[in-house]
């Protein structure tokens, strides 16, 4: 057995105290460390992540205020430790260009979603990631996509060749584990952002009555507190008793969201993967999602589908979803599904790209 390969990882994705990219990185690296002929190299920096901290062989865990501060003081080790540590390959965690002016080796990137392409400024903000896409895809020894439809859209918005994208799919390590319920009473379940393509308001306004009807709450969980457009829109829709948001502490509170929710809902125009289809199928949780992008892709057979700009079909899939007999088959298929999705698995395909690149 040769030398093990040495994968440069950086700090990009973890300045974000949790996500879903930061999670990625962790467990993808966390089960590449059970294979054989893999060393991550990760500089210690600081930062606040909750997934990061509890592997403390990988970072000095210490608040670091000011993420533009960070991003300055971290480049110039990174790109020391770079030049200076024989490392065989490099894995930016995000799109940030920065490394390209010291880049001294071949590098991988992992591309998530291509809706800064997809969707106008006024969907998805412009922070340049659109640019950094492509600039990144051009230079990269090779690409993972995390679905074959964002492989798809890789190769119909960046022109990037078919060969040099290989597909490999998340997974999920959360599970239920008996925490008690949080909200009271029957809940819908919303996880994550809210904004542009997430199609949030369109939704809420479609089950309005529903909820009324069925005496069901909605409960959004994750991402920001609720704005003052969407205070304003759930208030003119009088569904301010009926809607609340529960920020997110820890992977035993969303699992237990999930477990006890009626059902996930999952409206989003457009995902390059879905995660929450995955959580939910871990906890026992019904999905109920759109007919879009590559959620059909993730949960085949195991989730009633809607269109999701059409109001009348995202009221009757819940409806479908939430009847006794046919929420407890949804539960089986979901389990079914979840198997073919591991991280040992997802670690296997990138070890092979990582030989591809080099």
């Amino acid at each position: 057995m040769g030398a093990a390969m040495k994968v440069l990882y950086d700090h990009q994705a973890f300045m974000q105290p949790y996500g879903g990219v930061s999670r990625y990185f962790m467990e993808l690296i966390c089960a590449m460390r059970e294979l054989e002929g893999f060393e991550p190299l990760i500089p210690r920096f600081f930062s606040d992540n909750q997934y990061l901290g509890k592997k403390r062989t990988f970072i000095t865990r210490r608040h670091f205020p000011g993420k533009s501060r960070a991003m300055h003081v971290l480049n110039r080790p990174i790109s020391e430790l770079a030049l200076q540590d024989g490392s065989d390959l490099f894995h930016p965690t995000y799109l940030h260009p920065y490394f390209l002016p010291w880049a001294r080796m071949p590098f991988v990137v992992t591309v998530h979603d291509m809706t800064h392409h997809i969707f106008g400024e006024s969907d998805v903000r412009d922070d340049g990631t659109r640019e950094s896409t492509r600039i990144l895809c051009e230079r990269a020894a090779r690409i993972i996509a995390v679905s074959n439809h964002t492989k798809s859209d890789l190769c119909r918005y960046l022109g990037v060749s078919p060969e040099k994208v290989s597909v490999v799919h998340h997974a999920t390590n959360l599970r239920y584990n008996g925490e008690p319920p949080i909200p009271e009473g029957a809940y819908l379940l919303y996880v994550g952002v809210r904004s542009g393509y997430k199609n949030f308001l369109f939704f809420v306004s479609a089950v309005a009555r529903l909820l009324e009807q069925a005496n069901l709450n909605l409960v959004c969980a994750g991402a920001e507190p609720f704005s003052r457009d969407e205070m304003q829109a759930l208030r003119g829709l009088s569904l301010e008793h009926r809607v609340r948001h529960i920020p997110i502490h820890c992977s035993e509170q969303l699992a237990s969201l999930y477990h006890f929710a009626e059902a996930l809902c999952y409206p989003s125009l457009h995902e390059g993967f879905g995660m929450p289809l995955l959580e939910a199928f871990a906890c026992d949780c019904p999905v109920v999602t759109s007919s879009t992008s590559s959620l059909p892709e993730i949960a085949a057979e195991a989730a009633e589908y809607f269109c999701p700009i059409d109001r009348e079909s995202i009221v009757s899939a819940i409806e479908r979803g939430l009847a006794p007999e046919r929420r407890k088959a949804l539960i089986a298929m979901g389990k079914a599904r979840l198997v073919r999705f591991s991280w040992h698995c997802s670690a296997e395909k990138t070890l092979e790209v990582y030989r591809a690149a080099v």
